[in-house]
C-alpha cells in the first residue's frame, strides 16, 4: 500500500491537465487559423476601402462641384457680355438714321431679340433744360398725356423734377410693360446714375453703374445700368471736350442681378440648387460691393466660408465683378456621403460571409470531390454517345449522297432515252404528226429537259458545303469575269464589276457557284431586253459583304423569305424555265463559309439586291 500525501498530489495533478488543455488549444488554434486569417485581412480591406472610398468621394465631389461651378460661372458672364453688346446695336441704328422715333426704337428692339434677363433698353437724350417743355410735348402727343421728367425722393416717391441745366431722361424704354415708372425718370437726379453717365459721356466707352436699386424694382433685388454714348456725328470724337460738346444722349441698358442669374439657374437660388452664387463688385467701395443675392449676409468674397469654393473675375464697362460659387447648405456637395460607411459594412459583412463561407466548402470537399468523379464519368459516355452519333450521321450523309448521284444517274438515263425517241419521232418524215400531236412533242421534250435540270439541281444541292475545302488565293474580280463570259450576256445588258473586289483565301468552286447563280438569276429574271447588273464589295471587318444589284422586275417583299426556299419559283415555270434550287443552293454555300445572305427589293421600285457575307478565313470545323 503507497500513500500520496496531499502536498505531493497537488503537484501531480495540474500538471497534465495543463498540458491536455495546451494542446486542444493547439488543435482548436490550428483547425481555425484560416479563419482567422480571412477575418484579419478582410476587416485589414475593409477599413482600407473605407479610406480609399471616402478619399475617392471627396475627390469626385470637388470634382462635380468644379464643374458645375465653373459651367454657371461661365454662363454668367457670357449672359453679361452678350447683353452688354446689345446695346452697341443701339448705338449703331442712331448712328445709321438722323432721327429715330419711338416706333422705330420699338421695332429695332423686337428685332433683336432681347433676351429675358434684360429688365428694359431705354434711349437717354441730352435735353437742355430751355427744351424740356418741348420734349414732354412730344411724348405726350406719342401717346403719353401724362407725361414728363421725374425724380425720386428719399422716401421712394416720384415727383416732377427739378431744375436742372442738364436732363437725361428715360425718353423710349421697351417692353414698356412693368417698365411704366422708369419712363420720364430724369437719370440726372441720382448721384450714381449721374457718374456713369458723365464718366461715359467723357470716355466714350460703355460704362456700368454700382448696385442701385431700380426705379420700376418691385422685388428685393439689386440692378445695375450700362451706359453707352451717342454722339452727334455718330463717331466717337477723339477729344474729352469734343465728346462733351457732341453728346446727343446714350444708350441704356437696364439689368436686374436676379434675373441674370435665374437664366443660369433654372430659376435662382429659390430652388433647391446644390450650389449657391454671391455676386460681388471689386470696383466698388467697401460695404457696397453685394450684387446677388441681396438677402446675403456677405458684404464682401472674403465673407464667405465654405469647403468648396470656386470664383471667376468678369471685368466690363469699367467694373470689376468677382463672381463666387460655393456648395449650398444641405447639398449633396456640403454633407459627406454615406458611401465609404457602407464600404466598412459590406467589407464586414462580406468578410464574415466569406469566413461562414469557407467553413462549408471545408466539410463539403470531399462531396464535391466524388460529385466531380461522377460526373466525369457521365461525360466520357456522353462523348462516347456522341462519336457514335457522328458517326452514324456521316454513314448517313454517305448514304445519302450515293443514293442522289445514284439517282441522278440513273433517272437521267431513261429521260434521255425519252428525248431521244420523241425527237426521232419529231423527225420522221413518215410520221405525219398533226400539228397538236408536234405541240405536244414539243411540251413533253421541255418537261425531259426541265426534270434533268432538277435532277442536276439535286445533286449540285445534295454536295452543297459537304465538299473537300480546298483552301487557295482567289482573285473574285477575275472570277466575276469568267462567270460573264461563260453566262454570255445579251449585247444590250451591261454587267459592270467594282475596281475593288479583293483577293481571298477561299474555296473558289463554293464562292464561283454563289455569284454564277446570282448573276445567272439577274439576267434569267431580267423583263427587258436591255439592263444593268452590278458587282460590287463592302469590307465588314472579319468577312466582306458582296451585292449583285440589277434593274429587273424587283421582288415583293412578301416573298424575300420564300425566294431561298428549295423548288420556289415566283415565276410560273410556263415562262421561264428554273428548278428552283439555285438560291437554295447559295444559302447553304454561303452558311458553309459562315457568313449569310439576303434580298432588298422595295414594292413600287425596280430592281433587287442580293448581299451575302463571306469570312476572310475560310470556318474550320466547328466553327
Amino acid at each position: 500500500m503507497s500513500l500520496v500525501f496531499p502536498s505531493q498530489a497537488g503537484n501531480l495533478g495540474p500538471a497534465p491537465l495543463a498540458d491536455r488543455r495546451r494542446g486542444l488549444s493547439g488543435r482548436l488554434l490550428h483547425r481555425n487559423l484560416p479563419l482567422i486569417v480571412i477575418l484579419v485581412i478582410g476587416l485589414a480591406a475593409s477599413l482600407g476601402a473605407h479610406i480609399i472610398t471616402k478619399d475617392w468621394d471627396q475627390h469626385n465631389r470637388e470634382q462635380h462641384f468644379d464643374r458645375l461651378a465653373q459651367e454657371q460661372i461661365r454662363k454668367i458672364q457670357a449672359n453679361v457680355l452678350t447683353t452688354a453688346a446689345t446695346l452697341r446695336s443701339i448705338r449703331g441704328l442712331f448712328n445709321a438714321s438722323a432721327t429715330v422715333d419711338r416706333d422705330e426704337f420699338r421695332a429695332f428692339v423686337e428685332t433683336i431679340e432681347v433676351a429675358d434677363m434684360v429688365q428694359a433698353l431705354e434711349w437717354i437724350p441730352l435735353v437742355p433744360h430751355p427744351a424740356r417743355s418741348e420734349y414732354e410735348e412730344a411724348a405726350r402727343r406719342d401717346g403719353f398725356p401724362a407725361f414728363e421728367f421725374t425724380e425720386r425722393t428719399s422716401q421712394g416717391a416720384m415727383v416732377r423734377a427739378g431744375y436742372r441745366e442738364e436732363h437725361f431722361p428715360v425718353y423710349y424704354v421697351e417692353p414698356h410693360a412693368g417698365n411704366e415708372r422708369a419712363l420720364g425718370f430724369d437719370l440726372g437726379s441720382d448721384a450714381t446714375r449721374l457718374a456713369a453717365l458723365d464718366h461715359a459721356r467723357a470716355s466714350g466707352r460703355e460704362v456700368a453703374t454700382e448696385r442701385i436699386t431700380l426705379v420700376q424694382e418691385t422685388g428685393e433685388q439689386y440692378g445695375f445700368l450700362i451706359f453707352i454714348p451717342i454722339y452727334l456725328d455718330g463717331a466717337v470724337p477723339d477729344t474729352v471736350a469734343a465728346r462733351e460738346a457732341n453728346l446727343a444722349g446714350f444708350g441704356l441698358g437696364v439689368f436686374r442681378m436676379g434675373d441674370i442669374v435665374a437664366s443660369v439657374m433654372a430659376g435662382g437660388q429659390d430652388f433647391s440648387s446644390p450650389i449657391d452664387i454671391h455676386i460681388f463688385d471689386q470696383s466698388a467701395p467697401p460695404g457696397s460691393r453685394l450684387l446677388y443675392p441681396k438677402s446675403s449676409l456677405a458684404e464682401d468674397s472674403g465673407d464667405l466660408q465654405a469647403s468648396l469654393r470656386n470664383e471667376a473675375l468678369l471685368q466690363f464697362a469699367t467694373r470689376d465683378w468677382l463672381i463666387v460659387a460655393t456648395a449650398a447648405e444641405g447639398s449633396l456637395f456640403a454633407r459627406a456621403s454615406w458611401t465609404p460607411w457602407l464600404a466598412l459594412a459590406l467589407g464586414s459583412i462580406i468578410t464574415a460571409l466569406t469566413a461562414i463561407c469557407f467553413s462549408v466548402v471545408i466539410g463539403r470537399t470531399r462531396y464535391a470531390d466524388q460529385l466531380v468523379m461522377l460526373r466525369t464519368v457521365e461525360l466520357v459516355r456522353a462523348n462516347q454517345e456522341r462519336e457514335r452519333v457522328l458517326q452514324k450521321l456521316k454513314k448517313t450523309n454517305e448514304d445519302l449522297e450515293s443514293f442522289a448521284y445514284v439517282a441522278s444517274h440513273d433517272l437521267k438515263a431513261p429521260l434521255r432515252g425519252i428525248d431521244n425517241l420523241v425527237s426521232w419521232i419529231v423527225e420522221d418524215p413518215d410520221s405525219r404528226l398533226s400539228e397538236e400531236s408536234q405541240h405536244n412533242a414539243r411540251r413533253l421534250r421541255t418537261r425531259v429537259s426541265r426534270l434533268e435540270a432538277l435532277l442536276d439541281g439535286l445533286l449540285e444541292y445534295s454536295h452543297a458545303g459537304r465538299r473537300e475545302a480546298k483552301v487557295k488565293p482567289v482573285d473574285t474580280r477575275l472570277l466575276c469575269k469568267q462567270i460573264i463570259e461563260y453566262l454570255a450576256p445579251p449585247e444590250r445588258f451591261t454587267i459592270s464589276i467594282a475596281a475593288d473586289l479583293p483577293v481571298v483565301n477561299t474555296v473558289k468552286p463554293a464562292l464561283e457557284t454563289v455569284l454564277r447563280n446570282l448573276i445567272g438569276n439577274a439576267l434569267k429574271h431580267h423583263d427587258n431586253d436591255e439592263g444593268r447588273i452590278e458587282v460590287s464589295v463592302e469590307d465588314q471587318g472579319e468577312a466582306y459583304q458582296f451585292t449583285v444589284r440589277d434593274d429587273g422586275p424587283g421582288i415583293d417583299p412578301a416573298h424575300h423569305d420564300r425566294v431561298f426556299d428549295i423548288f420556289q419559283t415566283l415565276a410560273p415555270r410556263s415562262k421561264l424555265d428554273s428548278s428552283g434550287i439555285g438560291l437554295a443552293i447559295v444559302t447553304r454555300l454561303v452558311a458553309s463559309a459562315g457568313g449569310s445572305v439576303r434580298v432588298e427589293s422595295n414594292v413600287g421600285e425596280r430592281g433587287a439586291a442580293f448581299h451575302f457575307t463571306w469570312k476572310k478565313t475560310w470556318p474550320i470545323d466547328g466553327d
